[in-house]
């Protein structure tokens, strides 16, 4: 089954009454428009650069603020690259955090 949703997840920081920092995560679920295939040379490219891209998943515009990481069917991605497909959709090309195999 394909979710019809992504996770995005941004962070923040904020000081407790003590002065301590204290990182916050917000999530914010989306809806996606589709799911794509990792073109070949995309791979092949982001494999030089030390990258794995494992998920492009294309969203609308509107609700993405630069977030670096996002969940889908219960795994955690970095947000490797992001590229406009047009004027109402962007992709954005993913791999698999650092110990989520």
């Amino acid at each position: 089954m394909i979710d019809v949703s992504i996770t995005l997840k941004s962070k923040s920081y904020e000081y407790d009454s003590i002065g301590n920092q204290i990182e916050v995560v917000t999530n914010v679920e989306v809806p996606i428009i589709r799911i794509e295939d990792i073109y070949a040379n995309e791979f092949y490219r982001g494999s030089q650069a030390g990258f794995k891209p494992s998920l492009r998943v294309v969203i609308s515009p509107l609700n993405y603020n630069n977030e670096n990481e996002l969940s889908y069917k219960g795994k955690n991605y970095s947000v490797i690259r992001v590229s406009d497909i047009n004027q109402d959709e962007i992709a954005l090309v993913c791999e698999v955090r650092a110990g989520e195999n």
